[in-house]
């Protein structure tokens, strides 16, 4: 089969189904970790596949180091197979990919905010029901009184943990529910048209089974003046030239 022509290349993007396992076997690393795939069948459902993988030396300690559960992966690798014997004797064939390449397949942007975004799922799902709330945020024209539209906030924990992005307000301001009890900071990213806010960003208490409603005051601000428009150069014509004279330059 040496002179034969054959092609063993995979392409994977998936997600680690938990933190890679580092090991080292006479003193090289070797990291084995799994990629959940999904895979089109026949029909039009989606089935995912979690495939086993294995990196040596420098690419071992690289996804040891920086990947962990949940990371978006791309793995350029080989279809490796191997057949292993189990206590009754009884064998079974193994396949993996021996991986070439190993690289992220999100920014670190992305990755910080969905660690952060996992992290407030498992705190929250730590709560029960009874120790949540919710808070109501609304612009408000300072005013009137009137609830301002076109208002878009980020919501994060104390810590600084993000909680929600970008959630938009409507005529009766943004409702979050279900959060965990706690101190949270919101910050106005979208302000209403032709308002100021007195704060941008403001602290809000929730409190287990209460709808803390937070009310920021707009001040409305005077719409730009519209640009006037430069005038127009009058140009006249010199002593004894017509408009139809050919020899004129104008």
């Amino acid at each position: 089969m040496s002179n034969a022509i054959s092609i063993n290349n995979s392409v994977l993007m998936g997600r680690l189904t938990r933190d890679p396992e580092l090991k080292y076997v006479n003193n090289i690393p070797i990291c084995t970790f799994k990629l959940a795939v999904a895979r089109r069948t026949s029909g039009s459902e989606e089935k995912t596949d979690f495939i086993p993988c294995v990196a040596w030396r420098e690419k071992a300690e690289f996804v040891g180091q920086w990947f962990s559960k949940g990371t978006l992966a791309i793995v350029i690798g080989q279809l490796t197979s191997r057949i292993w014997a189990d206590e009754e004797g009884q064998n079974h064939i193994a396949f993996e990919i021996l991986c070439d390449q190993v690289q992220f397949g999100e920014t670190k942007r992305q990755r910080v905010s969905r660690e952060a975004a996992d992290k407030q799922a498992a705190y929250a799902s730590e709560q029960p029901d009874a120790a949540r709330g919710s808070v109501r945020i609304v612009a408000i024209d300072v005013s009137s009184g009137v609830t301002l539209s076109g208002a878009a906030y980020d919501v994060y924990r104390a810590d600084g943990t993000p909680v929600q992005r970008n959630i938009a307000g409507t005529d009766n301001g943004a409702h979050i529910v279900g959060l965990p009890a706690g101190e949270y900071i919101i910050t106005e990213i979208t302000v209403p048209s032709h308002y100021a806010p007195a704060a941008r960003s403001v602290t809000a208490s929730v409190t287990p089974g209460e709808d803390c409603v937070i009310k920021i005051p707009h001040t409305a601000q005077a719409a730009p003046a519209a640009a006037t428009p430069a005038p127009t150069a009058v140009y006249s014509l010199p002593d004894g030239i017509a408009d139809d004279d050919m020899d004129s330059p104008i």
